[in-house]
């Protein structure tokens, strides 16, 4: 799928690279296949590289969410960096960014995984 590079840090964490639009077109699409690396590669940690996404729709959303409860419930955690500051407002508009955490660069978000 070209809206999703994937690559595994090591054993149980990855980091997603997503571009484009996360709209309803191929959210169900990137859901699936995000919540399936989870469940085959026993991914715990994962980062989700927001660098290259213009927008987000709800749908959008509900892939993070879908994705933070899913490691949540294997003890893991999702992290997310380098939203574009239009991406970031809508976060906050529909106040969620209480509900994930948020970091500036990859390289942040997966210093805090240590």
């Amino acid at each position: 799928m070209e809206n999703i590079k994937i690559k595994n840090v090591d054993d149980n964490k990855a980091v997603v690279n997503l571009t484009g639009r996360l709209d309803v077109a191929i959210s169900g699409q990137i859901e699936e296949t995000l919540l399936d690396v989870i469940e085959k590669q026993s991914i715990k940690y994962m980062v989700l590289n927001m660098e290259d996404v213009e927008y987000m729709s709800s749908s959008g959303f509900r892939v993070a969410i879908a994705l933070l409860r899913k490691l949540r419930d294997n003890e893991g955690v999702l992290k997310i960096c380098s939203l574009k500051p239009a991406v970031k407002r809508i976060f906050d508009v529909i106040e969620l960014t209480s509900l994930f955490e948020i970091y500036d660069n990859e390289e942040e978000a997966l210093a805090s995984l240590q």
